[in-house]
């Protein structure tokens, strides 16, 4: 008996699922929902590799770093201007030196505002969001919330293989990173959701330990959870 690839055959059985649905989801007067995963993930996770794989797979674009250039265009300002309090920025670098260079300081509403904006925009169209606790602020509308975990000393092998750096090094770039995120998190929407919290399993539709799980089973995971989820109604798979 031949074996059959899991990823190879459950993309199979999914696109099998939109085919056989789409006609009866066409009678619905209702305007069909945007299919929309928001990745929140540890660093040295395989968060990254993961969207690219469901991007792939769902024929779906991917926003990262683009999304603070669209909070700086949505703002019409200079994206630096928010660098502070976004995800990615430098830890040590304050929001006071920005607004001493540039004198237009943002301020965290500010950019919690403009965030909020483009992310609704964003999630009108089918696309995958990295971060930024866009699963938070998408948390009333009809999408898949995926959380990508891993243990500190497998995360920091993998960023120490992939820069070539010593692991000591690799596991304090783990640790500095993980909390730059779920302080950025925490600062942005704790006066408003009580269990803002990274760590907070209920703010998410699956987490995923990717310690034993290669970024390419990790995603065959999440199709069949959206699968299951019942978010395959109105979207194929790429049949590539």
């Amino acid at each position: 008996m031949p074996i059959i690839d899991p990823l190879t055959y459950l993309k199979s059985v999914l696109a099998k699922d939109f085919e056989a649905k789409t006609h009866l989801h066409r009678r619905h007067e209702e305007e069909p929902h945007s299919l929309v995963i928001t990745i929140s993930r540890d660093y040295g996770a395989l968060g990254e590799l993961i969207a690219e794989k469901l991007s792939h797979s769902l024929g779906i674009p991917v926003y990262d770093q683009e999304i603070l250039d669209r909070v700086a265009k949505n703002a019409k300002t200079e994206k630096y201007h928010f660098e502070p309090h976004d995800e990615q920025s430098s830890a040590g670098l304050s929001a006071f030196l920005y607004s001493l260079i540039s004198g237009n300081p943002a301020t965290l509403n500010d950019y919690r505002r403009h965030l909020c904006n483009v992310v609704d925009e964003l999630s009108r169209n089918n696309c995958i969001i990295m971060g930024r606790g866009a699963h938070l602020i998408l948390s009333g509308k009809p999408i898949f919330r995926v959380r990508v975990v891993g243990s500190k000393v497998v995360c920091a092998h993998r960023i120490a293989e992939e820069f070539d750096i010593p692991l000591q090094k690799a596991e304090h770039k783990v640790f500095e990173i993980n909390n730059k995120r779920h302080k950025a998190v925490v600062d942005l929407y704790s006066d408003r959701i009580e269990h803002c919290s990274l760590e907070f399993a209920k703010n998410f539709d699956l987490v995923l330990n990717t310690d034993h799980i290669p970024a390419e089973g990790a995603s065959a995971v999440i199709l069949l959870a959206m699968r299951e989820a019942g978010l395959f109604k109105e979207i194929p798979l790429c049949k590539a």
